[in-house]
């Protein structure tokens, strides 16, 4: 009769979404806490940083949020995107339910689905208490699983990651791309991100944009090190439709994240596959 309650309880608080989220757009409120290995994770350090920050908000008891585990995108996304990645995102769990024990999350527990721990390579955090609490009410959380992907400009996202199917590796990126990209770069329209083609690329290749007003912009090449390789100033350049071709000879093949930074210290990032 629990688990059936349970299950109920998510699927109301699912039903119940568009009223109880936060707004698309919204300013994602601060957080800090510890992991279950130790570790503080910040929120507001990994935007200042210029990273995504994907953000699973679930509980062991919760059996769609087992499904969604099971899928391993958050692996996926972990893998591709943060440590052992491009280093251009930041992959959390949140255990959401302040009752929830090491021992549930570890699979040998009364109140949980299965290992959360076993596998997993993002980290996990298991508060309780009034910072889970603050949590929680800050970001109007209600049901289990809730997604967010969090931009650099601070600005959070849930409504496409949380409506219908659970999503893959591919629509996290999508909502990367089309909400947070440009990630705040006041010079340049929103209406027309930043494009960079051909990409994968060998001997070259050419980044599109729009200024809304002239700008001094400057593009930072760095390898999956987060190591800078190349830097180039292209000077100040008047509003309007803009294409700029970039020699990747001096580049070897791999993957690489130009940084396109213009006035006010805002900039736009985008990975590179060099052939």
């Amino acid at each position: 009769m629990k688990k059936g309650l349970v299950l109920l309880v998510c699927v109301l608080f699912h039903a119940n979404l568009s009223y109880c989220q936060l707004a698309d757009g919204s300013t994602a409120p601060d957080f800090t806490f510890t992991d279950i290995n130790g570790n503080t994770q910040n929120l507001y350090s990994y935007l200042n940083a210029g990273k995504y920050v994907a953000l699973e908000v679930s509980a062991t008891w919760c059996h769609p949020c087992w499904l969604y585990h099971q899928t391993g995108t958050l692996d996926s996304l972990y893998t591709l995107h943060d440590v052992p990645g491009d280093h251009t995102w930041k992959v959390l769990f949140l255990e959401g339910d302040g009752n929830t024990t090491l021992a549930d999350l570890q699979g040998t527990g009364t109140n949980t689905q299965g290992n959360w721990v076993a596998g997993s390579l993002f980290p996990i955090m298991n508060p309780s208490g009034i910072t889970l609490n603050d949590f929680l009410s800050n970001y109007n959380n209600s049901f289990f699983p809730t997604l967010y992907i969090i931009c650099p400009n601070k600005k959070v996202y849930q409504d496409t990651l949380n409506k219908g199917s659970k999503p893959l590796v591919s629509r996290w990126e999508y909502v990367a791309s089309n909400f947070c990209s440009p990630v705040g770069i006041d010079d340049i329209k929103d209406a027309n991100p930043v494009t960079i083609f051909p990409n994968p690329a060998r001997d070259h290749t050419v980044l599109y944009f729009s200024l809304n007003k002239s700008a001094e912009l400057t593009l930072t090449i760095a390898n999956v090190l987060g190591q800078t390789v190349e830097t180039k100033n292209f000077g100040i350049l008047q509003a309007g439709d803009h294409s700029l071709k970039y020699d990747l000879g001096n580049l070897e093949k791999g993957i690489y994240i130009f940084t396109l930074s213009g006035s006010y210290n805002r900039y736009v990032r985008k990975k590179v596959v060099v052939e």
